[in-house]
């Protein structure tokens, strides 16, 4: 529930050369079609590095022959760790959720992420180690512009915003769970306007982190060096040494969202449920394909 609420408010900010990966967990996790994501995800990543640093021939070249075996060996290793998640999701939540499930949940959400980051934070080094200064340029002026987006989406009024999350909320629900009565679409969007308001932080934070990627690429730098940073940056410092306000956010809002995702659960009759656990089967099948392909 978190992460489509989260990538409906944030798709067009904070975007890198390894973010594709995220987005593509998050899809994933979210029920997105990730089959067909990472069907394209080399081009995917081609594309959205090229959007970034404007990349040479010759960088471009390199990219491209590190995401083959980088991407092959995540079909091996990676893949059947989302198709264990999901199985015992698919089980958790055809018994029905409780305050623990939420907790794995979350635990596994971040092993996961943490996992891809460790996938491509070697390469992107050696990839952010060898931009010049015009394409420093080119990605700071790119932030920017993600980060006006940002703030312009923060100004809007409090209550567009948070009716926009709702109807996020209420939409990716409808599609999990089947259609949703009108007494219940109105209790989640009670809850989820209920929801912490922390979209004013995230953009101050996110412009925090894009500064500091700017200020590493303008350094004398080593692929070692680069790699060392953005795991810290990425890995590391998010969970373990960010700002307290980090933490603090984080925290209210994981908590409201496990109270909110365990009540609407109390709520689901078994017809969504069956169907929810359907389309947790079907994503595990196309997982699946994906390993025999």
């Amino acid at each position: 529930m978190t992460h489509c609420a989260t990538q409906h408010g944030t798709r067009a900010r904070g975007r890198g050369l390894w973010t594709w990966c995220t987005a593509g967990l998050l899809c994933f996790l979210a029920g997105c079609s990730f089959l067909s994501l990472y069907r394209y995800a080399d081009w995917l990543i081609l594309w959205q590095a090229d959007q970034y640093l404007d990349l040479t021939s010759d960088q471009r070249r390199d990219l491209a022959q590190r995401l083959t075996p980088l991407l092959a060996r995540h079909r091996q290793e990676a893949i059947p760790q989302y198709v264990t998640v999901l199985a015992q999701c698919r089980q958790r939540f055809e018994r029905g959720l409780t305050n623990q499930d939420i907790d794995w949940v979350y635990a596994n959400y971040d092993r996961l992420r943490a996992d891809l980051f460790d996938r491509v934070i070697a390469d992107s080094g050696v990839v952010l180690a060898s931009v010049d200064s015009r394409q420093v340029r080119t990605l700071e002026a790119a932030l920017q512009k993600d980060h006006a987006k940002a703030v312009r989406f923060v100004q809007a009024p409090a209550a567009e915003r948070l009716k926009k999350r709702a109807d996020a909320i209420i939409d990716w629900l409808d599609d999990w769970l089947g259609s949703l009565s009108k007494d219940q679409e109105a209790q989640i969007r009670q809850w989820s306007l209920a929801l912490p308001d922390n979209q004013q932080f995230w953009a101050t934070y996110q412009q925090q982190r894009q500064q500091e990627l700017v200020a590493l690429l303008r350094q004398p730098r080593t692929p070692e060096h680069v790699t060392r940073e953005l795991s810290a940056l990425l890995v590391v410092y998010p969970d373990q040494s960010g700002p307290p306000a980090y933490q603090d956010a984080v925290h209210q809002m994981r908590t409201a969202v496990k109270a909110m995702a365990l009540a609407v659960d109390r709520q689901v009759t078994v017809d969504q449920r069956r169907h929810a656990v359907t389309k947790l089967q079907r994503l595990i099948d196309q997982l699946h394909e994906l390993q025999v392909e």
